[in-house]
């Protein structure tokens, strides 16, 4: 192996190995569709609250409008990924018990044959 190859596999092996980030005893990091439905949330907050500070001056509402688009935000994109999630999956199975069928069908007909 060149050392290019062994720098590849010693990374690999290095990102299995971080440490694991636990949330009510699960690691987040293996949670599907987590990731992304919190930064949106974070930088809509973000966006909502510097935006309405800009137009308002009142720090108060500002903090507010930041949090609930912040809640608001990551709810609907957990449930909305969550739900392709779910629909994909659906989908995979289907397609490997389609694909699962036709190759058990296609050993069939070739034992017939021969």
């Amino acid at each position: 192996m060149s050392n290019m190859d062994n720098a590849i596999v010693q990374n690999l092996d290095e990102e299995d190995e971080s440490k694991a980030v636990m949330l009510f005893g699960r690691d987040i990091r293996k949670i599907p569709c987590f990731k992304r439905s919190m930064l949106s949330g974070i930088y809509s907050g973000l966006a909502a609250g510097l935006g309405t500070f800009m137009f308002t001056s009142r720090a108060n509402l500002s903090v507010n409008v930041a949090l609930g688009s912040y809640m608001g935000v990551t709810t609907v994109y957990w449930c909305y990924c969550r739900y392709n999630y779910t629909m994909e999956k659906y989908e995979m199975q289907n397609l490997k018990s389609i694909i699962r069928h036709k190759s058990i069908n296609a050993s069939e007909k070739d034992k017939e044959s021969v």
